[in-house]
């Protein structure tokens, strides 16, 4: 079996690098909120004069409001259910901590703020293991896990109530748990955490692997797309490296790991159903019946976005969102034309090197996710959902070593933008 246990030098540059890029994102964040003027004073109109001026009140904008309110007061109205409950649990949890040191107004805001740093590193460190396990290649590894830190989307990557860094932190756990036969992660002084690294990443650990994605799941809508990891390790990597059919019982194992991931969305939706569909005041035929429950599929979540967002295929491809669509670009692109080839270069026997066959669950998902966020949906957020994927970072380690020009090109953008990111969020400024 090959050594893939990457070097400590490479670990501890990436840790305190991982810090680094905290620490400057943070004063950024900080100086900006406090000495630029705001464009929309909403979160001076929600949180209490004492809680400015503060590193947490700048972490209240867009989105924050909505999983905020959804933590204090429930799904009150249709467009909370467009958020899944995991930002909101954790929220309320936060509530109950002691304030400590922290101020009263913002401290549920501040404690997930904390959490969010708490997993910078073991994030760090994930997709640098997953990295080394897929590219045997420690340079490779590095360059990639590097990138990582160049998010599109610091603020909501780092530091805000938003679902992308928990939700980034599990599916690389669980991508690890399918693949990786050596820790994931040994962050210092988290020996627990160690352990449990340890335990998770031996191989075949399939069952912890489909618990980090349901975990995932209940934070984010595309969870549901972690479910083909575990059924494709099992069925398709074996059919396409040793054309190995699976047998009966692998396929229903590999149908019981894919249900999991896809049980969070279920219930949210059926949690939905239930609350605007069979309330006792309400038949098929009642008028506050809300036309969405008598649909084949009666998706709350489809009805939201395409109400209250104006989500539909193609709907925001109009010349007014065309700067927002290109703001994309730089992730969306290379993304795109690596799991694209990726494929091409499947379907004709050439997989290797940069492309390595055990990742082409990752070129799968990032095709169908890259094309809906194009496509499907408000084309900017691509900004903070695609640093979930490892291949998003993969392909632009491999535009720097094939195209070093563009790639270059893409390192410069992603720290004049990850800094001019930082500012408009502070100032509450899109795009969101």
């Amino acid at each position: 079996m090959l050594d893939v246990h990457p070097t400590s030098q490479h670990l501890r540059l990436l840790d305190l690098l991982t810090v680094l890029s905290r620490l400057l994102a943070a004063a950024l964040l900080y100086l900006s909120s406090s000495y630029l003027t705001l464009f929309d004073s909403s979160p001076r109109t929600v949180l209490a004069p004492s809680a400015y001026p503060s590193f947490a009140s700048s972490l209240l904008r867009w989105d924050a409001f909505h999983f905020t309110t959804i933590a204090k007061d429930g799904y009150s109205y249709e467009p909370h259910w467009a958020f899944y409950p995991g930002v909101p649990l954790l929220l309320r949890g936060a509530g109950h901590l002691p304030a400590a040191f922290l101020n009263d107004a913002t401290s549920a805001l501040s404690w997930l703020a904390l959490l969010h740093t708490a997993i910078a590193i073991p994030t760090t460190r994930a997709i640098y293991h997953l990295t080394m396990t897929h590219f045997q290649s420690p340079s490779f590894a590095l360059l990639t896990a590097l990138l990582s830190l160049l998010p599109a989307s610091p603020a909501t990557l780092y530091f805000a109530p938003y679902a992308e860094p928990i939700f980034t932190f599990l599916s690389y756990q669980g991508a690890c748990a399918c693949f990786y036969d050596s820790p994931r992660f040994s962050p210092p002084l988290w020996g627990l955490l160690h352990t449990l690294g340890m335990l998770a990443c031996a191989r075949a650990h399939y069952h912890r692997a489909s618990l980090y994605f349901a975990a995932a799941a209940a934070f984010r809508s595309n969870g549901v797309l972690l479910a083909l990891y575990v059924p494709w390790s099992l069925l398709i990597d074996p059919l396409l490296l040793s054309s190995t059919l699976p047998r009966p019982s692998v396929v229903f194992r590999a149908c019981l790991h894919a249900l999991l991931p896809l049980l969070p969305s279920f219930f949210h939706q059926l949690n939905a159903y239930r609350t605007f569909c069979l309330a006792p005041a309400t038949t098929p035929t009642s008028p506050s019946r809300p036309p969405w429950c008598n649909n084949f599929i009666p998706s709350i979540y489809t009805h939201v976005q395409r109400t209250y967002w104006h989500v539909g295929f193609l709907s925001y491809w109009t010349p007014a969102q065309l700067p927002n669509i290109a703001l994309a670009l730089p992730l969306l692109l290379p993304l795109l034309f690596y799991s694209v080839s990726h494929i091409s270069l499947l379907l004709n026997g050439k997989l290797g090197g940069l492309r390595p066959a055990k990742t082409t669950a990752h070129a799968v998902h990032g095709t169908i996710f890259g094309v809906t966020l194009l496509t499907n949906a408000h084309t900017q957020i691509a900004l903070r959902l695609l640093p979930a994927l490892p291949s998003t970072y993969w392909s632009v380690a491999t535009l720097l070593i094939d195209r070093p020009r563009w790639g270059k090109a893409y390192v410069v953008w992603a720290v004049l933008w990850g800094a001019a990111s930082i500012i408009l969020w502070a100032t509450f400024l899109p795009p969101a």
